[in-house]
């Protein structure tokens, strides 16, 4: 059975676009949000059982398949991304935001982390869509976050109505400039344990390829488990291809997250952490600032940040930093005796992070209450956004059809 997505009302309001009797027909705003890119949907233009809807996404992206040539799936984890949004279900917020990590080489969808540079498109996806009015010069859009239960306030520069997209504002890893969307994060601690230190500990020792590694489980925004990049046999320094290239490596990274995916309960075994789980926990390697070259050949220099920091999303090496990499890395910065408070030093209210593209700039305000426990206030960071390209995605029935009377099976 081919699930029904709202009736394609975009493609008949512009006789540019063909109607298609035997292709299924999404409305779709494909959208750069910070260094990542996918479709944006409403909600209620997509399939409500979640089977369903996994079906038509994976469909729509051309997956599985490694090339994901049949979709506008990008063939990477940066570009293989989907959000659905809809009006808010939580009284403090005006927009719900589901994240869709689209698996490329299998038909798999994960929705068990955030993705903070898909979010910050999120906020001018509803402006454009009237999920929220426009004021100027700047809209402040409250966003239920339905992945992490949390809420993340956007600050969106409006002009004309309607979102700015020219502006000042540089990040690494998205060439030129753009209009800067502030998102703050607030209290992120907790987003999939409930707990900042989901091991009640700043650090634990644990056994990888037959050494004691000392690793930091921090929740903050997404989950992430953090290990020194000498501990695991790296510098901090290497560039993607170089990480991925290092079997050895992406073992013991893999190790490290399963470890962590047990922590958080997520799974019952660290070796099922890939098939069950496999975006959330996050695993990121951190070192000691040290100068580097760029994956755009610039050299950053040891002076211009305060720690190295190279991540992994869904088993493979990030080319530049999830947001909510930046956030939680802030908030780990902050806690004693943490894996990156060891290489990040004294406490710092922005950190700068160096990524394989560059330098990303986060603050945050870490703070112990009268209980004496570690509570997060804000973590705050600036992104840009652009609408690239509007209309319809097509997906192929049989190929939905397929994905569902598949995943139906497993389940």
């Amino acid at each position: 059975m081919v699930p029904r997505c709202a009736p394609p009302e975009m493609a008949e309001s512009s006789s540019a676009l063909p109607k298609d009797e035997q292709q299924l027909a999404v409305p779709c705003l494909f959208m750069r949000g910070g260094s990542s890119r996918g479709g944006f949907f409403l909600e209620k233009d997509l399939p409500s059982d979640p089977i369903e809807r996994n079906a038509v996404l994976l469909a729509c992206y051309g997956s599985p398949d490694e090339r994901q040539i049949d979709g506008i799936g990008g063939a990477d984890p940066l570009t293989s991304k989907a959000a659905v949004v809809g009006p808010s279900t939580n009284d403090g917020a005006d927009v719900n935001y589901t994240f869709c990590q689209v698996g490329i080489g299998d038909a798999r969808v994960s929705t068990g982390g955030n993705c903070g540079n898909m979010l910050a498109a999120v906020g001018p996806f509803a402006l454009l869509r009237g999920l929220v009015r426009a004021t100027e010069p700047e809209t402040r859009i409250r966003i239920y976050t339905t992945n992490t239960r949390q809420v993340v306030t956007a600050l969106v520069p409006v002009s004309h109505n309607g979102p700015k997209w020219d502006g000042d504002c540089r990040i690494a890893g998205v060439p030129g400039a753009g209009a800067a969307i502030q998102l703050d994060f607030g209290n992120c601690a907790g987003a999939v344990s409930g707990k900042l230190l989901p091991t009640g500990a700043p650090f634990d020792v644990i056994r990888v390829d037959g050494r004691d590694v000392r690793v930091s489980l921090i929740d903050a925004a997404t989950p992430f488990v953090f290990v020194r990049a000498d501990d695991v046999g790296a510098t901090g320094t290497e560039l993607p291809e170089e990480i991925r290239a290092d079997e050895g490596l992406m073992r013991r990274l893999e190790d490290i997250r399963g470890w962590a995916a047990m922590m958080l309960g997520l799974v019952q075994n660290p070796g099922l952490a890939r098939s069950k789980s496999p975006n959330v926990p996050r695993v990121m390697m951190v070192a000691s600032p040290a100068t580097y070259t760029s994956t755009t050949a610039v050299e950053i220099a040891a002076d211009s940040l305060d720690v190295i920091a190279r991540q992994l999303a869904m088993q493979r090496p990030h080319r530049a930093l999830a947001v909510t990499g930046a956030v939680c890395i802030a908030v780990a910065a902050a806690v004693p005796n943490s894996v990156v408070a060891g290489c990040a030093g004294s406490k710092k209210v922005v950190l700068r992070v160096g990524h394989p593209s560059g330098v990303m700039s986060v603050s945050s305000k870490v703070f112990e209450n009268e209980r004496k426990e570690l509570q997060v206030e804000s973590a705050v960071v600036e992104r840009t956004a652009r609408l690239i390209m509007a209309g319809m995605v097509y997906a192929r029935p049989s190929a939905v059809a397929d994905l569902v009377t598949s995943h139906r099976r497993e389940t």
